[in-house]
């Protein structure tokens, strides 16, 4: 007897000292919306999400609609062209699932209201990427030396061309410091990237609105809207910018090129006007880098700001000069590149020399 009970306090023991193995992480939800640009908004928050295990740097296997596929999770674009991935969006925590520069429906052909499921598969497994790429800004005035660094706003070239956040849209917090500086600037024919007619007329109707000068100039007809998407390799997107160079070449200057942020449409456009002013390569990308030293601080040099650099602007001048990979922009005419894009896309010539008499004279 004596012996049967120490046999099963043993077992008792051992079994004790077996590791639990921990059921990983999973959520099971819905697409709350498609997007404007064909990703899947999901009807959980950061909150949730993170209460179920998952975090930033995971990579997950999602199933939804006729995908099954592993991708990661991110605050930010940090993936290839065309590639999946997670977007927990660290300003209105909110989970989507997205395409770089592509439709997440397209690729899953998933409705809104359809089953999402989202299982980890690799705790982590991508948190060097998350790490290197963190680009998350402050929305505090207080936190940025001037108003200027805060709206991302400065003179391409003075009294002639501006760049800035969004000066009519508030989501960034930062519209009426915008509309502000573009009034002191005398900008005078405006080119909004991001933003329809419909969704401008809602965005001033919204109670708190406070961009009078915006207003005014839109009033008088002095500001195309061209609700443009990201894809600045999509034919239509090239067609969009022609319309929006058309414009301004007709109009006065100053002139102001938007979009949300001034960062990745505007960031498009300048640089093809830059390169039709003549600017080289290191000066387009020195202005180009500037909206991430305004935003999040990162210093020249840095090996962030040097893959940014890579990823961003120079994926940009590589398609504007139709260059294979691995070929030196330097050693290409970046102004007739710029001129090819826009002519072969549309643009008459008389717009265009137009345009680029007005910004350099």
């Amino acid at each position: 007897m004596k012996k049967s009970l120490a046999a099963i306090l043993a077992f008792l023991l051992a079994l004790a000292r077996v590791p639990v193995v921990a059921e990983a992480p999973a959520i099971s939800c819905k697409v709350a919306e498609i997007n404007e640009y064909g990703h899947a908004r999901l009807d959980i928050t950061k909150e949730e999400f993170d209460k179920a295990g998952f975090a930033l740097g995971d990579i997950v296997t999602v199933t939804a609609g006729s995908y099954t596929g592993d991708m990661p999770c991110f605050n930010g674009y940090y993936v290839d062209r065309e590639a999946p991935m997670v977007h927990v969006n660290p300003y209105l925590g909110s989970i989507t699932l997205c395409v770089n520069y592509g439709s997440f429906v397209d690729l899953s052909g998933v409705g809104e209201g359809d089953a999402v499921t989202i299982a980890m598969k690799e705790e982590g497994g991508a948190l060097d990427i998350q790490e290197v790429n963190n680009l998350v800004y402050s929305d505090e005035r207080a936190d940025f030396a001037s108003d200027e660094v805060y709206t991302n706003f400065r003179a391409v070239a003075e009294g002639r061309l501006y760049r800035s956040v969004s000066p009519v849209d508030n989501k960034i917090k930062r519209a009426r410091y915008a509309d502000n500086l573009i009034r002191q600037a005398g900008v005078q024919t405006v080119m909004n990237m991001v933003n329809t007619d419909g969704e401008i007329a809602q965005l001033m109707a919204e109670e708190g609105y406070d961009s009078p000068y915006y207003r005014e100039l839109y009033e008088a007809g002095k500001v195309i809207a061209l609700g443009m998407s990201y894809d600045f390799t999509a034919k239509e997107y090239v067609e969009a910018l022609v319309k929006g160079f058309t414009f301004l070449s007709e109009g006065e200057t100053p002139y102001l090129v938007h979009c949300l942020e001034g960062k990745d449409r505007t960031g498009f456009a300048i640089m093809v006007l830059e390169a039709l002013m003549g600017w080289s390569e290191d000066q387009i990308v020195a202005d180009y880098m500037e909206t991430y030293i305004n935003f999040y601080g990162i210093e020249p040099g840095t090996d962030k700001y040097n893959l940014l650099v890579k990823k961003n602007i120079g994926e940009m001048l590589l398609y504007m000069d139709e260059l294979d990979t691995g070929t030196s922009a330097p050693e290409t005419d970046l102004k007739t590149a710029a001129e090819t894009l826009l002519l072969e896309n549309g643009m008459a010539e008389a717009a265009l020399k137009r345009i680029e008499a007005k910004l350099t004279e």
